[in-house]
């Protein structure tokens, strides 16, 4: 056997024993807690089941799943950390562990972010036990649900519209995100309901996925969110008009009249960044249109364009749809 090939091979059998020895160390522990505060676990402490682990051969022995379960509702945070990490493990091979984790996940184990970065890793084995967290009373539940369900694209699709009409905010987000992946028309009609929601977070998540599914044609319904009251929004519905194309132009060229500056200065920032000022500049004919977006985007917009002209640089894929026909 080559050198690197012995190496891995030895890293490889390294992480096993790792592996083995904290299981055994923990399920140790649980078992001496368990011996202290009562004795219902009592013949979980029997001390050959720490050796089984570290040797391998069954990590469903008796009493596992037990001790790991009680660990998740310990009142140790050194523990329930423990047993998550351990049937983070243990769930590429066993299903209770998966369940498990689902049920820590439920019952806000510890911080739910570290349980659901490991549901997340066991896609696509997850999907259908999470759908019943979409129901789950307490928001954070719902939310990580919702954001976990993004990776299953078909139940994203039948069970997380419903969540774009939760009474929590973030759980609005993160449903809008999720649908996002999707494309269908259902999240487009969302995105579209939620431009005009009462929280910035929703309106910014809401612009991303009408842009995302439906591209220019959504320009007209994303562009009145360039002068939005929040500059999160405002700026989140910039990115989604220039992540449309340069075809959004056509919907841009009548808002540099816009009486609400900060409309005309979204609009001709978003002329610069799918490349329309640079066209215009270089095209050397086109200076009317090219002047009404300078003016409208302000002293700064005209030094960056100035500047990129004289480097040579340009921004955005070229030319717009209206480049040739506006007048």
């Amino acid at each position: 056997m080559d050198g690197p090939a012995a190496l891995i091979l030895a890293c490889a059998l390294a992480a096993v024993c790792w592996l083995g020895l904290a299981g055994a160390i923990l399920i140790r522990r649980l078992s001496a807690r368990g011996r202290t505060r009562s004795g219902e676990h009592a013949a979980i402490a029997d001390a050959s089941a720490a050796p089984r682990m570290s040797s391998g051969p069954s990590w469903e022995a008796a009493g596992t799943r037990a001790l790991l379960e009680r660990g998740l509702r310990s009142g140790d945070s050194d523990d329930r950390i423990a047993s998550i990490g351990v049937l983070g493990r243990l769930a590429s091979e066993h299903e209770w562990a998966v369940d498990c984790l689902v049920e820590g996940l439920a019952n806000w184990t510890e911080t739910p972010e570290r349980v659901a970065a490991h549901l997340d890793s066991l896609a696509p084995r997850v999907g259908e036990r999470l759908v019943p967290l979409l129901g789950h009373p307490d928001d954070v539940v719902r939310f990580y649900a919702v954001r976990l369900l993004g990776r299953y694209r078909a139940l994203a699709g039948r069970h997380v519209a419903a969540l774009t009409r939760d009474s929590c905010p973030n759980v609005r987000a993160a449903a809008l995100e999720t649908l996002r992946e999707t494309g269908s028309s259902d999240a487009l009609r969302c995105a579209l309901q939620l431009l005009d929601d009462d929280h910035p977070l929703v309106r910014a998540h809401a612009s991303r996925t009408a842009s995302r599914i439906s591209g220019p044609a959504a320009a007209r319904f994303v562009a009145p969110l360039l002068s939005d009251p929040s500059w999160w929004v405002r700026d989140a519905a910039r990115e989604a008009l220039v992540a449309a194309g340069p075809d959004v132009a056509d919907m841009m060229l009548p808002l540099l009249d816009d009486e609400d500056p900060a409309r005309r200065s979204g609009a001709a920032l978003v002329l610069q960044d799918v490349g329309t000022i640079d066209e215009l500049a270089r095209s050397g004919d086109r200076q009317e249109p090219l002047e009404r977006i300078l003016g409208a985007g302000g002293e700064r917009l005209r030094a960056a364009a100035a500047a990129r002209a004289e480097s040579g640089q340009s921004l955005g894929g070229g030319g717009s749809s209206w480049v040739g026909t506006a007048s």
